[in-house]
């Protein structure tokens, strides 16, 4: 056989190599091409500008490089077929306890944890997540707790925690939620918990002052300041350093003059997060740094004063009359309506908040608020590929998620979704 293919071979043994590494960049080219993706899209919602008809999105290596209708595809790229459906951005959860094996909330001042040592990447809610359009979560400790730890922001699909990661260290947890009637103890407990270290940065300082006298004094023979701040503390003292923020769980209208209260007189930054009985105090949410986030329910019943009625009150409709910027949050702790974003966003246009804005709640503004508002919650070149691509108009209740990008890769496809498949006996029916 050597003999045979010699005989047929015109090309001696060192022009075959020379020839196998001259096709090798075109191998390599070839190879990279798979990262290479366009979206030929029927609508593009952009929330970066107007909307966009009958346009290609081209990916390349996970950002979007071009957006248009004269857009030349690449011969080696992947073309997804979207010309009869909607494309928009991922949307963005800026406040979240899903996701996690456990809550950390049986001790209540644990400043040091963090939830990268809780977070599930099997967990049903990003496969959820996925399933209903969410490509940039911010996991954090929940509500029950004071000062809960640290988050992080992910993506909802990989196979390990470091996957799943796009910024590994996230705010850190404060919270005001106690028993009922027991709110001043818990604002009482926090200002403790707080005093406590500002006085021990205070002492670490004046310490390390006495030190640097004494050296200077000739008065001892340590070349370095040898003491520490405690690292159990340590998280919260960045925050009262400035150099974190913190997302600040307020439960009532009753809480929110004593979290602007704290916040001023420890002088933290703070993302407040708001629970659905704070729409009573939406006046005093004025001027605020950040814009708010608001819990997964977003509606309540209050006694009319006058007409002794109760009375729907929705949250997010009293922020938006005082022009008071949101995002907005799923419920994860029941199996309501309200863990759907097309439902919290019907629910605000329910109560006269307009389309844009209960768009934005759940795009560039969460966006915004976890500091990745160049990157995602928009389409728009140079941001990542975190495109969703729904089967029609994305508040309609008949509308599904029939793909999802993350970084230009398609990681959940509704034609092979199991659990849609096993809902409705086929993968016929889910189509319907």
């Amino acid at each position: 056989m050597p003999q045979l293919l010699s005989s047929l071979s015109p090309l001696p043994a060192r022009p075959m190599r020379t020839l196998a590494a001259s096709c090798l960049p075109l191998l390599l080219a070839s190879l990279a091409g798979q990262n290479i993706v366009a979206v030929k899209a029927g609508k593009v919602l952009t929330m970066a500008g107007g909307d966009l008809d009958k346009v290609t999105i081209l990916v390349e290596d996970g950002k979007i490089t071009k957006i248009g209708a004269d857009v030349q595809v690449p011969w080696n790229a992947k073309t997804i077929d979207a010309s009869d459906k909607v494309v928009m951005p991922t949307y963005v959860l800026a406040h979240s306890s899903g996701g996690m094996r456990g809550a950390n909330e049986n001790m209540a001042n644990t400043p040091y944890l963090t939830v990268q040592d809780a977070v599930d990447p099997s967990s049903r809610f990003f496969q959820e997540c996925m399933r209903n359009g969410i490509g940039t979560i911010h996991v954090i400790p929940g509500n029950r707790t004071l000062i809960g730890g640290q988050g992080m922001i992910c993506r909802p699909y990989g196979q390990t925690v470091e996957d799943l990661a796009v910024r590994a260290k996230g705010g850190l947890k404060l919270s005001l939620y106690a028993e009922r009637g027991a709110g001043l103890a818990q604002v009482r407990k926090l200002q403790r918990a707080l005093d406590e270290v500002r006085d021990h940065v205070a002492d670490f300082e004046r310490r390390k002052k006495e030190f640097e006298a004494e050296k200077a004094a000739g008065a001892t023979d340590k070349k370095e300041f040898d003491g520490k701040i405690d690292v159990t503390k340590q998280p919260t003292v960045d925050l009262l350093q400035g150099k974190n923020t913190a997302w600040f769980y307020v439960p009532d209208a009753a809480m929110v003059p004593e979290a602007r209260r704290l916040m001023q007189e420890f002088n933290f930054d703070a993302v407040l997060v708001l629970g659905n009985g704070a729409a009573k105090a939406v006046a005093q949410l004025q001027g605020l740094k950040h814009p708010v986030v608001l819990e997964g329910e977003l509606e309540t019943w209050e006694k009319d004063e006058v007409t002794g009625k109760q009375k729907r009150i929705c949250l997010g409709a009293e922020l938006f009359k005082r022009g008071i910027p949101f995002a907005l949050d799923v419920s994860t702790g029941n199996s309501g309506a309200d863990r759907f974003p097309w439902w919290q966003m019907a629910t605000l246009m329910r109560h006269g908040v307009d389309r844009a804005t209960a768009l934005r709640a759940y795009t560039t503004i969460p966006a915004k608020v976890v500091g990745l508002d160049s990157e995602v919650g928009s389409i728009a070149e140079g941001r990542r590929a975190n495109l969703q691509i729904l089967t029609g108009d994305p508040l309609a209740a008949t509308t599904w998620v029939d793909a999802l990008l993350v970084d230009g890769e398609v990681v959940y496809e509704r034609s092979k979704d199991q659990r849609l498949q096993f809902l409705f006996g086929n993968s016929k029916e889910a189509d319907k």
